[in-house]
Parts: C-alpha cells; sequence; structure tokens
C-alpha cells in the first residue's frame, strides 16, 4: 500500500494495515501505553494504545527516520555480527 493511500485511511483502518500488510520492528512502553512500530514499504506507522484497556489511542506514520531514534536502543544487532 503506497503512503499516499494510506494516508487517506481512518485511524482504524490504518492500524488494520499496519497488523496485517506492515512488519512489525519494535514495541516500547511509556506510563500505560505500548507504541508499536511498523515499517509498509518505505514508510513507517506507531500505533499507540492503552495497555490496560487494550483501545487504540493513536496512529501516526512518517517517512523520516529521525521519528526512528526511541527505538535504536532497543534493537539488537548482534545477530549481525556472528560468523
Amino acid at each position: 500500500m503506497k503512503y499516499r493511500n494510506f494516508t487517506t485511511l481512518e485511524e482504524l483502518d490504518q492500524a488494520d494495515a499496519a497488523w496485517n500488510k506492515g512488519t512489525l520492528l519494535a514495541e516500547r512502553f511509556e506510563d500505560f501505553h505500548s507504541i508499536q512500530l511498523y515499517q509498509l514499504e518505505d514508510y513507517y506507522i506507531e500505533v499507540t494504545r492503552h495497555q490496560h484497556f487494550n483501545v487504540i489511542l493513536k496512529v501516526s506514520s512518517f517517512k523520516d527516520t529521525v521519528h526512528l531514534e526511541p527505538y535504536l536502543n532497543t534493537i539488537n544487532i548482534d545477530a549481525l555480527f556472528k560468523v
């Protein structure tokens, strides 16, 4: 799904596209929220949901890799160095 088409979807449809068509890259936690990072084609999607109530609070998308900063410390790259 092209980024332009994705941005025209309703928020719940965007979350559904992330879950069904995207690749889960990482997850982080802030207070009572879990934020899942997905990649779909050449862009990224963050799905923020409330952990206790299991409801989607926000879906955001971006192409700029600067927004990946909060996830960089949690990515394990050890397997890249195994011979």
